[in-house]
């Protein structure tokens, strides 16, 4: 199959699987990226030969919960409760069906596997033309602002083409890194990982600066994303796409879940069937730390 017949193929299945973005970009190794020797720096310590990187993106700006705003709910992410905590999977998998069924080699980036994802994903939809990297370090899409959950293919097919990459539009705007309490946006494009509240409420280091801002947040953050001004008509006016019909259908339920009096009586058994199946691999420990933090704040604002 010729590679823009192929091309067009990927995409065509890509969308039918559920996808909403997808770009092709050479497999160069990233030379920007800041884990010197990390593998992630080269696509070909993945996949020796590879020619191209597929990057693939699930709009999820739809995925809250109105209920967030109410101390008396745990709050998390857009992220958290796509299913893609890590990166997007399954909706790939047909596209490597496609590329193997042609006579081609393919991997999957996949952050719950032992060794974790293969690419940084970021910088790969960078190169592929999906966005630039906001000062929060966040991939930003004129169309989809920073709610696209992320994922790669690296393959040996001949599918790059010279992409014309988006310009950073950031600009003077410093909104998410005023926003950030913690300070984790001092250095535009850079998160200080061990300041990031999100990172610490996945950790066993919870700062007792965390402590005092994380509110009912049990398991991400996002004030940065709602700070950021490509996300404001997302925030108000989320756009349509294959997942929201389902998650809408579900709502109820996570209202349910995530009231903070019952997530604070699951047991590590119930955490794990509940909540196990968005992938996030939070330990139920921490977990249950953030939600026991959480209904004390809620306490002195009138929960029981």
């Amino acid at each position: 199959m010729q590679r823009r017949a192929l091309r067009a193929e990927i995409r065509r299945i890509g969308m039918a699987a559920g996808l909403d973005a997808i770009g092709f970009a050479a497999a160069d190794p990233f030379s920007t990226y800041a884990l010197r020797d990390s593998p992630r720096r080269d696509p070909r310590m993945s996949l020796p030969g590879a020619r191209a990187i597929i990057v693939a993106g699930v709009y999820i700006g739809a995925l809250a919960l109105p209920v967030w705003e109410n101390p008396c709910w745990g709050r998390t992410s857009r992220l958290y409760l796509s299913g893609f905590f890590l990166d997007v999977v399954e909706p790939l998998q047909p596209i490597v069906e496609l590329l193997e069924n042609t006579g081609h080699k393919a991997v999957i980036c996949d952050g719950a596997a032992p060794g974790g994802s293969i690419l940084p994903l970021k910088l790969a939809a960078v190169r592929a033309g999906l966005g630039w990297q906001g000062k929060h370090s966040l991939l930003i899409s004129k169309a989809y602002g920073t709610f696209l959950a992320l994922g790669g293919i690296v393959t040996d097919a001949e599918l790059a083409t010279e992409t014309q990459r988006e310009p950073n539009r950031c600009k003077r705007c410093d909104l998410c890194q005023t926003a950030c309490p913690l300070g984790a946006l001092e250095q535009p494009h850079v998160l200080n990982r061990e300041r990031c509240l999100s990172y610490q409420l996945q950790a066993e280091a919870l700062s007792s600066a965390a402590r005092m801002v994380m509110g009912n947040r049990v398991g991400d953050c996002e004030i940065c994303q709602i700070a950021c001004p490509w996300n404001r008509r997302h925030l108000l006016h989320p756009l349509k796409s294959s997942r929201n019909a389902d998650f809408q259908e579900q709502v109820p339920t996570w209202e349910r879940v995530f009231r903070l009096t019952a997530l604070a009586e699951l047991s590590e058994a119930q955490y794990r069937s509940q909540l196990g199946p968005l992938g996030t691999q939070i330990p139920y420990r921490f977990f249950r730390r953030n939600v026991q933090l959480a209904l004390a704040h809620a306490a002195g604002q009138g929960c029981g």
